[in-house]
């Protein structure tokens, strides 16, 4: 299944976002060895994805990416003492590469999959790059919604 209407957004359980982002995956698509993305809320919801993600595939990462998030936010904040609890990355090393994860400000975060052969200093820059595009378009979205408010 296509994660695609025929308005190039992504579809989330048959309607089409009202925000889609996956432009921000873009440039990380182009790094070598770099397979896949997702762009989610906080809460779990798909705002975007590659071509090649499925909706249910696209919705499970998401949720997923959102807790795993969720438990290394407890993580940094217990270990702490409350006095680091912001998360920049996590890299998850699996058999078949990395999932490298990056939240962006408190309301969305990227996770993108890439084979053994990424490398893991260029995708973290990369990432980060676009975590600071994605922060001001969401800034700017959130902007236009509300009446008097600019960005």
């Amino acid at each position: 299944m296509d994660t695609r209407s025929a308005s190039n957004r992504v579809q989330a359980k048959g309607r089409p976002l009202s925000l889609d982002v996956s432009w921000v995956l873009s440039p990380l698509l182009a790094l070598p060895g770099v397979a896949r993305g997702v762009v989610l809320s906080r809460d779990g919801l798909i705002l975007g994805g590659s071509a090649d993600v499925t909706a249910e595939s696209g919705e499970r990462a998401a949720a997923m990416t959102s807790s795993v998030l969720g438990a290394a936010r407890a993580l940094c904040d217990g270990l702490s003492n409350g006095v680091d609890g912001e998360v920049v990355d996590i890299v998850i090393s699996a058999g078949s590469g990395y999932y490298y994860i990056a939240p962006a400000g408190d309301r969305a975060a990227i996770v993108v999959a890439a084979t053994g052969a990424v490398n893991v200093g260029a995708l973290a820059y990369e990432v980060q790059l676009q975590v600071q595009k994605l922060i001001k378009a969401l800034d700017e979205a959130s902007a236009a919604r509300v009446p008097g408010v600019r960005a």
